[in-house]
């Protein structure tokens, strides 16, 4: 026996019909933006499991971003000081040259006058060095903003030691105080240099070899600091390749949250583009004409 109470109308057929072809029509909707995006997650709603994953990971990748600019910032410094220190050493073994030069007992004023007049110019060369910049900060000046030399040799830096952050609770030195590579004022590169020029000027051989003797432990200090600044090379250039694999890999993590499978996501649009064909069909056969529309 049917049931009087339960009765279906032709109203509620149709406000099913139109029901279901606006969940169909929405379903179809976030298939398209999904697509067109390449983002399954368009809002937090959509998977609050994922928006955690996914702001976690970005957090991670916005860090990752920060060290890769310490570290070119460490490269930079570094590699700058690391050239110029370089240079450096071959022009100080230049002025040993030409003290060697001077040495030989046959050679007359002028000529001694011309040698020494090199090494005057090629101590300039050692100044210039010394106020290497990088960027608009002179690498040997230590915090001081401004040149690390004048004009006649005398350190002007305030040395301090400048680190920069190169990986998770990883900090690595960038800098060389000038007063440590060079010496410190009165006793410095720029100092012994002059002093041999004078020596090879007055033609002094004696002093000459004891000026020999300072320069060379110049230039064991200078090539000391060389190698503690290839040694830092080396491992900010390791802690870059590090944090190159760790951001590849946080932006695949990334992806993998937030990213829609495209290849499903077309075919279930297209089940959706059906399925949504349908809805129209059946809706159209639903809202047919009833007996109030003739007896209007």
């Amino acid at each position: 026996m049917v049931s009087s109470d339960y009765r279906i109308t032709q109203q509620g057929m149709s406000n099913r019909a139109v029901a279901n072809m606006q969940q169909t029509l929405q379903k179809l909707q976030q298939l398209q933006s999904e697509v067109a995006s390449n983002k399954r997650i368009q809002r937090p709603s959509d998977d609050p499991v994922g928006t955690i994953s996914a702001l976690r990971l970005r957090n991670n990748i916005d860090q990752s971003g920060q060290i890769g600019r310490n570290i070119t910032d460490a490269t930079g410094w570094l590699g700058t000081a690391d050239d110029a220190l370089n240079s450096v050493v071959q022009q100080v073994q230049h002025i040993r040259d030409l003290a060697l030069q001077a040495q030989n007992g046959t050679l007359g004023a002028s000529e001694l006058g011309a040698i020494a007049d090199e090494m005057d110019s090629t101590r300039s060369s050692l100044i210039d060095l010394a106020n290497s910049k990088y960027g608009n900060r002179a690498v040997f000046a230590g915090t001081a903003t401004g040149s690390a030399y004048d004009t006649s040799g005398n350190y002007m830096g305030h040395s301090a030691v400048i680190e920069r952050t190169v990986g998770p609770g990883t900090r690595v030195q960038i800098n060389v105080n000038g007063d440590a590579v060079f010496g410190p004022n009165g006793s410095d590169l720029f100092s012994a240099v002059a002093q041999l020029s004078s020596d090879v000027r007055a033609g002094n051989t004696a002093a000459i070899a004891a000026d020999m003797q300072t320069l060379d432990a110049h230039t064991q200090t200078v090539q000391s600091n060389l190698g503690a600044i290839g040694a830092r090379e080396q491992g900010v250039t390791a802690m870059k390749n590090r944090n190159d694999s760790s951001a590849i890999s946080l932006q695949s993590g990334l992806s993998d949250v937030e990213d829609v499978d495209l290849p499903k996501a077309l075919m279930d649009m297209q089940i959706q583009q059906t399925a949504y064909q349908a809805a129209l069909a059946t809706t159209a056969r639903v809202i047919q004409p009833s007996l109030v529309d003739f007896l209007k």
